[in-house]
């Protein structure tokens, strides 16, 4: 801003001078315009060394003056086009200092800078109209709208910085009743839901004891088995939901009472805990449901370095996945392709376009809220889900997790222990 303020005010100069504005001293009629050339190239240092070119831009005013009055068009020309400020950058100098000073507020040198230049323009020792105008306009003025403007920017800035903090409150209101919400509904959920859901399972548990029909029993220990998933399920949900937080990623401890840990912080690939953990409760078995659905499976790296919670969570995408091409992609090819690694577990479902045209009965079935609902899930597990169509007609949906996060303390709900192993 300075270099072309000072640029702009040099053009002019030379304009004046092409103009006609010489002097007729000794120095030759150019040494007015050599001399305000002079002074703008002060002001270039004026932001980093405002003291100084203060003083130096004064100090040049007075050497002005007092060559004017011993030897008049030496330094100032006799017959100025107009009745300006000596040196012709005062205004520039004057707004510089005040405007630009590097502190909050101007320091008492600026202001006396100001004042020796309105007097050494005003030229009190031969008082005139044409001098009072030219100290007042061109540096008592300059200096007075440069504390103006310099106010406004600083009550601007100021009520910016307000309106910032307002809004950060604002958002920090908006975390803490949505966290409140939060824990709202993991207390109704898990004084009603599961209450209910735990009935469910005794209940299904008694009629498996108490009847001799085989397909009875069959369909109670599916109802005891989904009841058993569904609670550790509400566990892990509600354990996210009344931290407040999402789930950290890969690298936490495994259980809040892990013993061995590789470092403060993470949990190694030999802990107990976690070999144990990642055995059950893994969410169903993808095989049987790509099977199923006539999809092709590829499963990569150890399923054991994911935690339940991140096993279930990836079953339920490929889940959801399928029941959609089921739905809006009949007779499409779909290849599921999981890959486990020590710190992220990846899911991709892609299918190819559709070869027959869409059940309108099976399509309008659907709530429009499965791929939604699961990207909800996925993000309080602090993953990602993505899902588009392809280039080629088909649709593809990825999901990225981490393969640790902090879990309850899962234990199975109180009833009669099934002598069934749970179905996987």
């Amino acid at each position: 801003m300075v270099f072309t303020v000072v640029v702009a005010h040099a053009c002019l100069q030379v304009l004046l001078h092409a103009a006609g504005q010489r002097t007729s001293g000794a120095l030759g009629p150019a040494a007015e315009l050599v001399f305000n050339l002079v002074v703008d190239a002060l002001l270039l240092f004026a932001p980093a060394r405002p003291r100084a070119v203060g003083v130096l831009v004064v100090l040049a005013a007075a050497i002005a003056r007092v060559a004017d009055l011993a030897a008049p068009g030496l330094l100032t020309s006799t017959d100025a086009l107009y009745a300006g400020p000596v040196p012709l950058a005062t205004p520039v100098a004057v707004w510089i200092l005040v405007y630009l000073w590097p502190t909050p507020t101007p320091a008492p040198t600026a202001f006396a800078c100001v004042g020796a230049l309105a007097l050494l323009n005003a030229q009190p020792w031969a008082p005139t109209w044409t001098g009072l105008y030219v100290g007042v306009v061109y540096a008592v003025l300059p200096a007075v709208i440069a504390m103006y403007v310099r106010a406004r920017a600083s009550l601007l800035s100021s009520l910016r910085e307000r309106v910032e903090i307002a809004e950060r409150e604002r958002h920090l209101l908006n975390e803490r009743a949505i966290v409140a919400e939060r824990q709202h509904l993991a207390a109704e959920m898990h004084d009603v839901v599961t209450h209910h859901v735990t009935e469910i399972v005794l209940h299904a548990g008694a009629l498996r004891t108490s009847t001799d029909d085989e397909a009875v029993k069959a369909a109670a220990r599916r109802i005891g088995d989904l009841g058993s998933r569904t609670m550790v399920e509400l566990r892990d949900l509600i354990g996210v939901m009344r931290s407040g937080e999402r789930a950290a990623p890969a690298g936490v401890t495994c259980d809040r009472d892990c013993a061995r840990t590789a470092a403060p912080g993470t949990c190694g690939r030999d802990c107990p805990r976690r070999a144990a953990r990642s055995t059950d409760d893994r969410g169903g078995d993808l095989a049987e449901l790509t099977g199923s659905a006539g999809a092709s499976l590829r499963v990569g790296g150890d399923p054991g370095t994911a935690s339940p919670a991140i096993s279930r969570a990836a079953y339920r995408v490929v889940q959801e996945a399928l029941t959609n091409v089921r739905k809006h992609a009949p007779g499409a090819r779909v290849s599921v392709d999981l890959r486990h690694g020590d710190d992220a577990v990846h899911v991709e479902i892609l299918n190819t376009a559709p070869t027959e045209p869409a059940d309108p009965s099976l399509v309008a079935s659907g709530s429009r809220t499965g791929l939604a609902g699961l990207r909800r899930r996925v993000s309080l597990l602090g993953g990602t889900l993505r899902s588009g169509p392809t280039e080629q007609g088909g649709y593809l949906v990825t999901a990225s997790l981490p393969a640790l996060v902090p879990a309850e303390d899962h234990r199975e709900p109180e009833g009669p222990a099934s002598p069934d192993p749970p179905s996987p």
